[in-house]
């Protein structure tokens, strides 16, 4: 039997950070704040999958045994992790053991990051070039910045090329606000039922500037369109949250206190119930898997099929609409 793809791993919920479209802002009020420990992260098979990424709705940094659990995942496979970035100096050498180094960057304008992250954005690309220049001549870890595309920040999005450059990344990726957690952030999104023009625009200049840049520019879709399998790809890949519980992914989980995630879809507030599996194998069991295997076999399938209907919980998800 082949390796699965990836599995997510959320060994921290705590934070820095109060960035205000994240759900840990949002939901502060039950909102759980810990560290997985060592025995339950033992627990997960990774010998199983091709990639590990350990983040989950948190800064993993925090996660004291951090530099262990890199060490015991990569045994297995490839390991990456998604950073706010404030600890690199710290963790350094625990960092350059990484395969992938993913830096979440509110906005390349100095103004608007601290407005968001609440500080200085200048700091930040210290800490990304001690990366890239303790490298040197390995290729690893890949240095990834990753960045939100919001309505009051798309205009200067194209300066997020020439941070990257300056930082000596080798790609950046602009995400949708594919989760919005509070009623506050609606209308925020860039993406909707039609192209926008400004916004196709703008990301036709940051391909061109990227391309003469030499860096790799990757951009979320910004027009709705039901996907086979959304890009979380429950199929081949889930999530093992702070708990150890494993889930389908990081959007039909939340470490908060209720039993159900509250989200905002096309202007209206939806609650679904969260989903956990005991077991991988339940998890390769599971209703939502097998529906999204159903789904993809129409690519491969000569004479039409009738297409199964997205899982309920998937539904009101801007990640099954390909955003």
């Amino acid at each position: 039997m082949g390796k699965l793809g990836f599995v997510q791993v959320e060994v921290s919920t705590k934070c820095q950070l109060n960035c205000p479209m994240c759900p840990r802002s949002c939901f502060k009020d039950e909102w759980i704040s810990k560290d997985m420990d060592l025995n339950t992260f033992t627990l997960i098979p990774f010998k199983r999958f091709r990639y590990a990424h350990l983040q989950g709705w948190g800064e993993p940094l925090l996660n004291p045994n951090i530099d262990e659990m890199i060490e015991m995942a990569r045994k297995h496979c490839k390991v990456g992790l998604t950073t706010n970035g404030l600890l690199i100096e710290r963790y350094l050498g625990v960092v350059l053991k990484l395969d992938l180094l993913s830096v979440s960057v509110a906005s390349a304008n100095p103004l608007t990051h601290h407005a968001v992250r609440g500080f200085n954005l200048e700091k930040l690309k210290r800490n990304i070039k001690l990366v890239s220049e303790s490298r040197k001549a390995k290729s690893k870890p890949k240095i990834v910045i990753a960045t939100m595309m919001l309505k009051n920040t798309i205009e200067t999005l194209p300066r997020i090329v020439d941070f990257a450059l300056e930082c000596g990344a080798d790609e950046v990726i602009a995400n949708n606000l594919d989760y919005i957690p509070s009623q506050s952030l609606i209308g925020q999104e860039v993406f909707g039922l039609q192209s926008n023009q400004q916004v196709e625009e703008i990301l036709d200049q940051i391909k061109m500037k990227a391309k003469d840049a030499g860096i790799r520019f990757v951009a979320k879709q910004v027009v709705m369109d039901e996907a086979l399998v959304c890009a979380e790809n429950p199929v081949d890949n889930c999530l093992i949250t702070v708990d150890g519980k494993i889930a389908p992914c990081v959007y039909l989980h939340l470490p908060t206190r209720s039993d159900y995630i509250v989200r905002h879809f096309r202007g209206k507030r939806v609650e679904v119930p969260k989903v956990y599996f005991g077991s991988i194998t339940q998890w390769r069991k599971s209703d939502i898997r097998v529906t999204f295997e159903k789904r993809l076999q129409v690519l491969y399938q000569y004479l039409p099929l009738e297409l199964p209907a997205l899982p309920d919980v998937c539904r009101s998800c801007y990640k099954a609409w390909s955003v």
